[in-house]
């Protein structure tokens, strides 16, 4: 399975909102320091202390907002963001960088509102635009999501990131040919952006253009060793190619960078059932179950897994949580089938195939005729 398209969300980093009081200047200046440094827990402490120093400094609540964002720490952003524009109703970076938590805390409406509120102060804030278009996108509005990249371009012409965002949106839409000159001028613009290589390549992976999608997979792991999902899609390809040994490797090296990948076990199992290897595919597929108990396509396959190592009543188990998980999964519905069939319970066997037909499941009509009136 692909590891899909990623979008991009641009952050804005510790821009000083306002000249800020004499007596805690010192500390946002060093706690700014220490974040840029990569020390977080140093800059917080800072920013802390200047606030202590001045409860009414727009700029030190802001800062530790960017910090506490950078390590996740969401609501604490919210709260900060809030405080500063309480404090500074006027800056368009506050506005920009609450919607992003808001966007990413799932309230969408709101950061709409956020977006809206510092383009409004800042009209020529590329960067709000291309965030503001991720999120209508997101919403289902693509035509708006489609204007506002094409705004951010507008003002920034060298701006990477609208470009890889509008080449996202293009192949959501089906228009690849077109994605694909978007992801081309994202990196003749940014020739070190990695996203836009692995979004490029998964489109040339979808064309069929296999040879190139590896190239550009292999060029995100050159500017990103750790990019577990690139190795994963390298796998995807392979396997694609019947290379079964070749992705079976590439899965392996995606789940060792990330050993919660499930998607990563999943396809591993996979390999190893295209390889006969049906006792290997059935542990893998534990493990994606194991870190992903609603994974139910990981049940479905371990469920024919079991089959073919006749253990019936496992795959019957198997394929009733992938039913129970999705009610319309056609596989399980037929693998189900199939299995009662062979345990001689033809009228619960048929009943399932016959649901496998109605959902559209190829084979399912075949079996139908051969085994039930």
């Amino acid at each position: 399975m692909k590891y899909k398209f990623i979008i991009l969300v641009a952050v804005l980093f510790l821009i000083p909102l306002s000249l800020h009081a004499e007596s805690a200047s010192k500390y946002i200046d060093q706690g700014i320091t220490k974040a840029q440094d990569g020390d977080i827990k140093g800059a917080i402490s800072d920013f802390n202390k200047a606030i202590k120093k001045d409860p009414h400094s727009a700029e030190a609540y802001y800062s530790r907002g960017v910090a506490k964002a950078s390590i996740g720490d969401m609501n604490g952003a919210l709260a900060d963001y809030n405080k500063s524009i309480e404090l500074n109703d006027t800056s368009s970076f506050a506005y920009i960088n609450r919607a992003n938590v808001k966007d990413e805390l799932g309230d969408k409406t709101g950061a709409i509102e956020d977006y809206n509120r510092g383009i409004e102060l800042n009209p020529k804030f590329a960067m709000a635009y291309n965030n503001r278009g991720t999120t209508k996108k997101d919403l289902g509005d693509r035509d708006g999501a489609k204007a506002d990249y094409l705004r951010a371009i507008q003002i920034d012409p060298a701006f990477a990131m609208p470009y890889n965002n509008l080449g996202n949106l293009n192949s959501s839409q089906g228009f690849l040919e077109q994605a694909l000159m978007d992801f081309d001028k994202a990196i003749q613009l940014n020739p070190n952006f990695a996203v836009a290589y692995f979004n490029r390549a998964n489109v040339k992976n979808d064309l069929g253009h296999y040879e190139e999608a590896i190239k550009d997979y292999t060029k995100v792991i050159e500017l990103n060793p750790n990019y577990f999902s690139a190795y994963n899609n390298i796998g995807n390809v392979k396997s694609k190619q019947k290379d079964y040994d070749g992705a079976l490797k590439d899965y392996e090296k995606a789940v060792k960078l990330n050993p919660k990948f499930a998607m990563g076990y999943y396809n591993i199992g996979l390999s190893y059932y295209n390889l006969n290897k049906y006792n290997e595919a059935v542990s893998n597929y534990d493990k994606a179950i194991e870190l992903n108990s609603k994974f139910a396509q990981a049940y479905e396959k371990r469920g024919k897994a079991k089959g073919v190592l006749k253990d019936y009543d496992g795959a019957l188990s198997d394929f009733t949580m992938a039913i129970n998980l999705n009610p319309q999964f056609g596989d399980a519905y037929y693998g189900s089938g199939y299995t009662k069939l062979l345990i001689d319970n033809t009228e619960s066997g048929c009943a399932d195939v016959k649901k496998a037909v109605k959902i559209g499941v190829n084979d399912s009509l075949e079996l139908l005729k051969q085994h039930c009136n």
